[in-house]
């Protein structure tokens, strides 16, 4: 297990422990009139997020120029779903203003004979080499928000923030040079959130976040969407299921990436919530 992996885990031990104690000095349903995720000062949620992967990337030759556009799926054989874990955390500075940070990984590998030739940049693979491949995406969200509607039972705002993305993408084979690009993508976002309880113990949220520009380096396009139900079992502690998409069409012009990624990811997420 990986050393963020391993902090994850201990974060929602943590997490859970706090949430549980702070729930246990009297769980009476009349003690709370609205729900606690749209008042509270700290949210936190631990998800776990089941994920449908697709994966194209091209990475580009310094010499020769563009290289082949693969499919890490088809062309390469790895999986195009896995369980991956979330954390979000945010504070509100007032009821109608927030902070909020979000870390989830995506990595995958896998070793296999191709069944065409690849130019994947410096480096060319031949149809039935076995070829190791390898994908991982740590994915870094920051933002800022403003519900310009808010009462007591709903929220609606705009947020501004970042969402920075550390990809890197390794081809190797026996007698070949391994060839990996690298890309941190921190992308600018505008995105609009919501919530509503439709009792103190039930709240549907969601949100879109999206960035379409050329940036420097980076020139395309970015979605974050998601939209979720939570039911709260006590006060300060509650669970839930939502739906998540991720997606990125981007061309890179970098020393350590140059070329284009189109990658794209969603699912069915299950959460554990926690505020004070």
């Amino acid at each position: 297990m990986k050393v963020h992996e391993k902090c994850s885990v201990r974060a929602g031990i943590v997490l859970l422990g706090v949430a549980l104690c702070g729930s246990a000095a009297g769980q009476d349903t009349a003690a709370w009139k609205v729900h606690p995720s749209l008042h509270d000062t700290w949210n936190f949620q631990l998800g776990a997020f089941s994920a449908n992967v697709d994966t194209t990337a091209r990475l580009d030759s310094t010499t020769t120029g563009a290289g082949t556009s693969v499919s890490f799926e088809d062309d390469l054989g790895l999986a195009d779903r896995k369980t991956l874990g979330s954390f979000l955390a945010s504070v509100r500075l007032s009821q109608r203003w927030k902070i909020e940070a979000e870390y989830f990984s995506l990595s995958r590998g896998k070793t296999r004979a191709i069944d065409r030739t690849i130019s994947w940049g410096d480096q060319t693979f031949t149809a039935n080499t076995v070829v190791t491949s390898e994908f991982q995406s740590d994915t870094y969200r920051l933002s800022a928000g403003f519900a310009f509607l808010k009462d007591a039972n709903s929220e609606l705002g705009v947020a501004l923030g970042i969402h920075a993305t550390d990809i890197s993408a390794s081809l190797s084979a026996s007698g070949v040079a391994a060839e990996t690009g690298e890309a941190l993508a921190p992308l600018p976002t505008i995105g609009i959130y919501g919530g509503y309880a439709f009792s103190p113990k039930w709240l549907l949220s969601g949100r879109v976040d999206y960035f379409s520009l050329s940036y420097e380096n980076y020139d395309g396009s970015l979605v974050n969407a998601g939209a979720g139900i939570e039911y709260r079992l006590f006060r300060n502690f509650g669970i839930g299921v939502g739906y998540r998409h991720v997606e990125y069409d981007l061309s890179v012009t970098k020393s350590k990436f140059a070329g284009a990624i189109n990658y794209k990811f969603g699912g069915p997420t299950l959460f554990a919530a926690a505020s004070f």
